[in-house]
């Protein structure tokens, strides 16, 4: 998986109910708000195959293997359309879930490891992985509201999952970062601007030092 010198490729991710989806968007705000170009994308894309898969999962009806064929076509789309220009020009790019996902879930569902990289060997290593870590039982408080006949019947299958976040750094090559997402909204949001400025300074150094 090829990485690019001039942008950078951050990934947030976590189980259903973690926050990552409020801390994509915090994080893009305030590199935004610094002056720093930045782009927010998230997975499954408003794009044909992404839209294919919110309404395949909600109707529950995908298999294992249907579902990572359609991420992977999903994902290629993103990657050429969105990912690679926006890497490009040099931008910071946010990502709301990537392949680091489908190694969680896909992986969690029985699709080997070594079958998902090599069929995302077209796509960018990110360079910086945020996984915000819940348990299980804390993320069905925060959905079971929402859907709790469906979540309760995926309790055993999130501890799968979140069990492969907490291993991704077995994976792949990109800085893995755990945090604990039961810390307060800010707190958390402080914590991944942090590590995420601090990741930018050391990037532009060794980009000057070539």
């Amino acid at each position: 998986m090829s990485k690019n010198k001039r942008g950078l490729l951050i990934v947030i991710e976590g189980i259903d109910g973690s926050g990552k989806s409020i801390q994509s968007q915090l994080l893009y705000q305030e590199l935004l708000s610094r002056g720093i170009p930045a782009e927010l994308l998230f997975e499954p894309t408003e794009g044909k195959y992404g839209k294919l898969i919110r309404k395949k999962l909600k109707n529950a009806s995908l298999t294992p293997e249907e579902a990572f064929k359609l991420f992977v076509l999903d994902r290629k789309e993103n990657v050429m359309k969105n990912i690679l220009p926006a890497l490009k020009a040099g931008k910071v790019i946010i990502m709301d879930r990537y392949y680091t996902s489908t190694i969680a879930y896909q992986g969690a569902s029985g699709i080997p490891i070594q079958k998902i990289l090599k069929e995302h060997q077209f796509a960018p290593e990110p360079d910086l992985v945020f996984i915000i870590d819940i348990p299980v039982s804390e993320a069905f408080k925060r959905l079971s509201k929402k859907d709790s006949d469906a979540f309760e019947k995926n309790f055993d299958f999130l501890e799968r999952v979140r069990k492969m976040y907490l291993d991704l750094h077995k994976y792949i090559n990109s800085k893995v970062i755990i945090l604990d997402g039961r810390k307060e909204l800010s707190q958390l949001h402080n914590e991944i601007l942090k590590y995420t400025l601090e990741f930018i300074a050391k990037k532009h150094e060794s980009l000057e030092g070539e």
